[in-house]
């Protein structure tokens, strides 16, 4: 199913955005041996007046005259619709319905497209099926959107309802996911996120040299790698970790406010043994794990963090770091992580897995990640899509 075909991916995510996610990752990878129709994010947050959403709105609109374009050296063709980013009435949200359905159609016929596999990670897509003469549709579910800060909760669950009895796949990457809607489509299945071992696997590699904003830091060194938005890091949290280890330094990796502009690191930048690079290209990143002790994942207990299970997971576990977790529900099962709920339990545990850089520790790591690869889960997902085509078809 997955080679060979035509693939109309609607997604939360531009493709040319500062951090990749699972929507660019698997669908340069789908590439391969598929051509790829990209529809970039439509905008479930109302855009604000920060700057981060005015530069969008202006490369969106630079790139929706442009039409579909193509990624150079890639099978890859990104479309820029224009709707309107305010879901919060049915009209509304049909209008968007239809403009996404218009601008989709007429790429579609510009690039001859025929039978594609409708794959969204957005429930807006709705608007699409059936009007694509497309072969499967696949609801891809990585995160609950409605839960993320800034959206209108009930439009996005009303929408999410039309499209989980439409799909003929649903694919949720943590239990919870799964849990809430395998009770609306008995076609879901539950694959938990991967990462790219071999690329953060070179941060073992002898040869390969630290990043100096990390070299020239005290040891030891924690660090996180990642967006770093309000509604997912617990910034007081870490703060007082850092506190707790005033002798450790802390090493914040990404851009600030990406997915929520009014994001406010607070007492982090005051702190002396705090230390930001902002963004990072993602070739980079493996020199800059290469230095650190002790990888981060303090996030936020919420209702969006319930269900989410961090991609950065096996990317750390890849370069062989030991990680250090707030009780994450869709990660409780992955016994290398050690968890902690308080700053202060946060801080022993950090200390804890500093020991734990033996040969035989790294090796595990890097085991467990190469269990959990692209390649793997594309094959489990062309297994899992033959199957539903096939009993679509027996139906039919």
């Amino acid at each position: 199913m997955l080679k060979g075909q035509d693939i109309v991916c609607i997604s939360s995510a531009d493709w040319d955005a500062p951090l990749w996610t699972n929507k660019q990752h698997l669908m340069s990878r789908l590439a391969e041996s598929n051509r790829i129709l990209y529809v970039e994010s439509l905008g479930l947050r109302t855009p604000t007046l920060a700057p981060q959403d005015r530069q969008r709105i202006k490369r969106r609109v630079k790139h929706y005259f442009l039409g579909p374009r193509k990624v150079p050296g890639k099978n890859v063709y990104v479309l820029s619709p224009l709707v309107i980013p305010y879901y919060r009435t049915a009209a509304l949200r049909a209008l968007n319905g239809a403009l996404l359905r218009r601008e989709v159609l007429q790429a579609v016929h510009r690039l001859k497209i025929h039978e594609p596999i409708l794959w969204s990670y957005i429930p807006n897509a709705y608007a699409l099926t059936h009007h694509l003469n497309e072969k499967l549709v696949v609801y891809h579910c990585v995160d609950d959107l409605s839960a993320v800060a800034g959206v209108p909760k009930a439009a996005v669950k009303a929408m999410e309802d039309r499209f989980l009895r439409q799909a003929d796949a649903v694919l949720t990457t943590s239990r919870a996911l799964y849990e809430a809607r395998v009770a609306v489509n008995p076609n879901t299945f539950l694959f938990t996120n991967v990462a790219d071992a071999d690329h953060f696997g070179k941060a073992l590699r002898p040869e390969l040299a630290i990043a100096p904003e990390v070299a020239r830091l005290p040891r030891p060194v924690a660090g996180y790698v990642g967006a770093l938005d309000a509604y997912k890091v617990d910034f007081p949290f870490l703060a007082e970790v850092a506190r707790h280890l005033a002798d450790w330094s802390f090493v914040l990796i990404g851009p600030v406010g990406q997915g929520q502009p009014s994001t406010d690191l607070g007492d982090l930048r005051r702190l002396p043994n705090v230390h930001l690079t902002g963004y990072v290209e993602y070739q980079q990143i493996p020199s800059y794990l290469k230095g650190i002790d002790v990888a981060l994942i303090p996030h936020r207990l919420s209702d969006y963090t319930q269900s989410s299970f961090p991609m950065k997971l096996y990317e750390y576990l890849a370069a062989g770091r030991p990680v250090v977790s707030t009780p994450l529900p869709a990660i409780a099962d992955v016994a290398l992580v050690r968890f902690a709920a308080t700053p202060a339990e946060f801080a022993r545990q950090m200390v804890a897995a500093h020991q734990e850089n033996s040969p035989e520790a790294v090796q595990r790591r890097v085991e467990e990640a190469q269990k959990h690869t692209w390649e793997s889960r594309i094959q489990s997902f062309d297994e899992v899509l033959e199957r539903v085509w096939r009993q679509q078809r027996g139906r039919d």
